[in-house]
């Protein structure tokens, strides 16, 4: 049977043992015992994963200096669109400071048994719409190429659609569209130093 990775970033071990003990018979599940102490290595913790759970007040015991804002950032700069979904205590306060994540939620809907099937119906439509989306991009993009491949002609809103289409999935591995712009900008840079070159061969004849 499938089972959704799901990756819980905590610095407290009584909920580590609390998330532990409530998701792990139901999803793949990674608890970190201890998060690194650069925030820049955060997304090797969750990359390999479909949602990620993070404490709000990681900085609360200094095991940490970074919040759970600070985490959702960091993902994001690498997934624009990653599933992240913020737990704490004091919904007030992250709802107000929070400015990555606007998906947040009370630790109670961890704890209590009686709100458990709640929090598993959030994790599921969070990795569910991501992944739909991922899903319908890929679909767009494919029709596109086939009516291309047929010689049709796309209409302005199926350009459109594609654009948008290209960019959304594009934002899913901004790793890998930073490396492509790079290698797409130092070959264009080759390429016009070689006409520049070849303009000074002929002028010289």
């Amino acid at each position: 049977m499938f089972m959704i990775k799901l990756a819980y970033i905590d610095t407290d071990i009584g909920w580590q043992s609390i998330v532990f003990d409530t998701l792990s018979d139901k999803y793949l599940l990674s608890i970190p015992e201890i998060l690194p102490r650069n925030i820049s290595d955060i997304w090797e913790e969750v990359c390999d994963y479909q949602v990620a759970l993070v404490a709000f007040r990681l900085n609360g015991n200094g095991k940490v200096s970074y919040t759970g804002d600070d985490v959702a950032r960091e993902i994001l700069k690498h997934n624009k669109h990653f599933p992240i979904i913020i737990f704490t205590s004091y919904v007030d306060d992250a709802i107000r400071e929070c400015t990555e994540v606007k998906n947040i939620w009370e630790k109670d809907l961890i704890a209590d048994p009686e709100k458990q099937h709640r929090l598993c119906l959030l994790i599921d439509s969070a990795v569910s719409i991501y992944d739909r989306k991922k899903s319908d991009c890929e679909a767009s993009i494919r029709a596109c190429q086939e009516k291309l491949k047929n010689g049709e002609k796309l209409s302005s809103l199926e350009e459109k659609d594609r654009f948008e289409a290209e960019l959304y999935l594009s934002e899913l591995d901004l790793d890998a569209s930073i490396r492509s712009e790079l290698i797409t900008t130092r070959t264009a840079d080759a390429l016009e130093e070689m006409l520049k070159l070849a303009r000074e061969l002929v002028d010289k004849k």
